[in-house]
């Protein structure tokens, strides 16, 4: 099959799932999608892929994918079912708990061009439960992959401490602040592993009212490859208007990468 047919086929499978979920009007609660463009200014200017993302959701069940290389790709297709005990149990393919949860990759949600960790999905049951603040989030998948999260929330802020079937362990802590009508929200992530201990990310967006949808990116990371520790500072600013957004980010040993992007 020819890359434009795949690209019609994978076209005509999103707009069958779009249709026959918009009409069933019971069925779906909320349409959502995001389409974006990165462009790296460096020696040379280029283009990165573009990404286009579509997500469903209606009482109780979810369904998100994104269309890359011609192909569709479904990350999450699950269902959550409330016990009645304070526990939800969700059926299906899903987000592994581990880690923030972020879905960096996904503009509508990163504010950044860069991700500083990938959201893992698999198949399999999870279960979930919160009670004055601490949470418990654990899933059993295929392959024997298992995974935990225990974390704590206070003062607008949440801690947690992920492990799975690798032995890695992870530390996370994101949260907002406001003083003086400036405002920011927070995001680091620790890595305990054996393997990549020490290894940490962080990310924060500043942002003031008079500032029309306008706010800095800051980051700071340290990765540690062969014994010798790679850190980067990230700068950039963000510009937000309705639906559309628009992001730089420059370090201080790499290109400036802008991302334009649109949210419906």
């Amino acid at each position: 099959m020819t890359n434009k047919m795949k690209i019609i086929a994978a076209v005509g499978v999103v707009a069958l799932l779009f249709f026959g979920v918009v009409f069933s009007q019971e069925a779906v609660t909320k349409v959502s999608g995001e389409l974006s463009t990165d462009v790296t200014f460096g020696d040379e200017v280029t283009f990165g892929s573009p990404y286009t993302g579509l997500s469903f959701s209606g009482e109780g069940w979810k369904l998100t994918s994104n269309l890359s290389d011609g192909n569709v790709t479904v990350e999450e297709a699950s269902y959550e079912l409330d016990t009645g005990a304070g526990v939800t149990l969700t059926l299906g393919q899903q987000r592994v708990p581990f880690g923030t949860g972020v879905a960096w990759h996904r503009p509508s949600v990163n504010p950044f061009v860069s991700a500083p960790s990938s959201v893992t999905y698999n198949t399999g049951v999870g279960a979930s439960v919160s009670v004055v603040g601490v949470g418990v989030e654990a899933f059993l998948g295929s392959d024997s992959l298992y995974s935990t999260r225990f974390s704590y929330s206070v003062v607008g802020h949440t801690m947690g401490v992920s492990y799975n079937n690798d032995e890695a362990l992870l530390i996370d802590v994101t949260g907002g602040w406001s003083l003086s009508g400036v405002s920011g929200k927070s995001y680091f992530e620790y890595d305990l592993s054996e393997e990549t201990s020490g290894n940490f990310w962080y990310r924060s967006v500043i942002s003031h009212p008079s500032a029309i949808g306008i706010s800095l990116l800051v980051g700071y990371s340290s990765v540690t490859t062969d014994d010798v520790a790679e850190t980067s500072m990230l700068y950039g600013v963000g510009y937000d208007f309705g639906g559309s957004s628009f992001s730089t980010e420059f370090s201080d040993d790499s290109d400036i990468v802008v991302r334009v992007s649109y949210t419906f």
